[in-house]
């Protein structure tokens, strides 16, 4: 057997350790390699796939040699590679894991061949591809099957009655495949509405891959954030993603409800009373409205940054004393700009600081007066005009 040497394979023995100089110290050195794990067994107990590009280098080096002189024992393959031969037996395994190396059967003593990658890819992906097959076929099937009933559906609906154009869905899992489904088959568009501040870091992980998915087909991604999100870490980190793929996110003061709207036909509204449900709508005329009142939001709204801006912050301000002005209680005006109650309290300390009042009430006083004197003169009823 041929001594180890490091300098020509780093896995014989650690850097500093030397050569190994016998048999009695070689399985000491061969213990620091573990075995790479095999492949999990498929559900039908064949093995599956194995990624080859994670061959070690001894692993290449003797697929190599094999190639090239053909069949050898392992104690002629260690001499040839300046291995130890419980090295290259740790090898040998790691190929025939890859199906890559077989026992000769016409060798004396038994000898390795190597095996074409053509047929260790028919052994381990070839069944695995094959179900794969089978089961997109079966769906594909059952997607034709309920896709021939989508003509009745819609002739149906031209006739007036309940089609489902309005269905209320109460199950979280449903929704969920319903909008999966939707982003799946979205060609041109979709709208966002997302109020209440910064989104859950869980939906946040849901929606990425499905939202960059759809950016990669082409599909036109608009988004309305409330200002408040811009402080999200999560929601920030989120933006940057799906902008760099060519998305379109902005910010509001207040918005107008959550939304969700695929290619101006499929619309996912919530249900108030039920959190885990949601209103899905397909009546045109009904989605075309939302569409118009997504456009004007979208039209007053700010490209979304990490921080307020002078027009986000005079925006915030303006809405803060619109609601304190009508009365409105420190909680709700909270939970309509997507903010926590203490940030919202911080906020309207600093309103009346700014307006020199002592009280909720006087400071709701001189807002109204200031709202007033800002008001344009109303127009004389008698006075006679001109239509444009």
């Amino acid at each position: 057997m041929a001594p180890a040497h490091p300098d020509r394979d780093p896995s014989a023995a650690p850097p500093d350790a030397g050569p190994v100089p016998d048999r009695a110290a070689a399985p000491v050195a061969a213990a620091a390699l573990p075995p790479a794990p095999g492949p999990a067994p498929g559900p039908d107990g064949t093995p599956a796939p194995v990624d080859a590009a994670g061959l070690g280098p001894a692993a290449v080096r003797l697929y190599t040699r094999l190639l090239e002189g053909g069949p050898q024992p392992t104690t002629a393959l260690a001499a040839a590679l300046g291995l130890a031969e419980e090295h290259t037996e740790a090898a040998a395994a790691e190929l025939v894991r890859h199906r890559l190396l077989a026992r000769d059967p016409d060798g004396t003593p038994a000898r390795w061949r190597a095996v074409s990658p053509y047929t260790a890819a028919a052994e381990l992906v070839g069944p695995e591809e094959n179900r794969l097959r089978r089961r997109l076929e079966t769906l594909e099937r059952t997607r034709a099957r309920l896709s021939s009933l989508i003509p009745l559906y819609e002739e149906t609906y031209r006739r007036g009655a309940d089609s489902g154009a309005v269905e209320v869905v109460e199950s979280r899992d449903r929704v969920m495949l319903l909008i999966a489904d939707a982003a799946a088959r979205c060609t041109g568009e979709v709208l966002t509405v997302q109020p209440g501040g910064g989104r859950p870091p869980g939906y946040l992980e849901r929606a990425l891959p499905r939202d960059l998915e759809m950016l990669g087909r082409g599909v036109r991604l608009h988004t309305l954030y409330q200002h408040t999100a811009r402080y999200s870490p999560g929601t920030q980190e989120y933006v940057r993603a799906v902008a760099a793929a060519g998305a379109e996110v902005r910010t509001l003061g207040e918005l107008f409800g959550k939304m969700l709207v695929f290619d101006r036909a499929t619309a996912f509204l919530p249900v108030w009373d039920n959190p885990d449900a949601a209103v899905v709508l397909r009546e045109p005329s009904a989605v075309a409205f939302l569409c118009s009142v997504f456009a004007n939001a979208w039209s007053l709204a700010e490209p979304f940054s990490a921080s307020y801006t002078a027009t986000t912050s005079a925006q915030l301000q303006d809405t803060i004393a619109g609601r304190l002005a009508g009365g409105a209680k420190d909680e709700l005006i909270a939970r309509r700009l997507g903010m926590s109650l203490r940030t919202c309290r911080r906020h309207i300390a600093d309103l009346m600081d700014e307006l020199g009042a002592e009280s909720r009430f006087q400071a709701g006083y001189l807002l109204a007066l200031r709202s007033a004197s800002a008001a344009p003169p109303a127009a004389d009823p008698h006075r006679a005009t001109t239509a444009p």
